[in-house]
């Protein structure tokens, strides 16, 4: 079981050159992946964000949308992390917080392609960084 966090999900669903391919090579390696509920918006805002840039169409956007519901990962509420995510405030957002708090409790490996997000999360749990 690994935590997957929305940067390493949506290089899987938004690119098809080498981002997407490292991301499908590092998530094949293992077939549960878990992720807090509020991934899917931060995937969709992620994507959102590719096509205003112009670095994907908007036809890779909407294939990439289409992808992110039919992905199989097994969403955590985060009802049972919010106190270990408060208690991580100083160095990780909110929305941060969560993968990591979900990965140091089910003490798996928190899979992203967020440099800034595996800096701050080798503190509490080990990280697979995919760049």
């Amino acid at each position: 079981m690994i935590v997957v966090d929305a940067s390493i999900l949506t290089n899987l669903v938004a690119y098809s050159d080498g981002r997407g391919g490292k991301a499908r090579a590092a998530l094949s390696h293992d077939d549960t992946w878990v992720a807090p509920e509020h991934r899917r918006v931060e995937m969709m805002s992620a994507v959102r964000a590719l096509v205003l840039r112009h670095v994907i169409s908007r036809a890779q956007g909407f294939e990439a949308v289409a992808l992110i519901g039919r992905k199989s990962v097994d969403t955590v509420p985060i009802t049972h992390l919010t106190t270990r995510m408060w208690a991580m405030r100083p160095y990780l957002s909110a929305h941060h917080a969560a993968y990591v708090a979900l990965a140091e409790h089910l003490e798996s490996a928190l899979v992203t392609a967020d440099s800034h997000l595996a800096a701050a999360a080798v503190a509490y749990c080990r990280v697979e960084l995919i760049v």
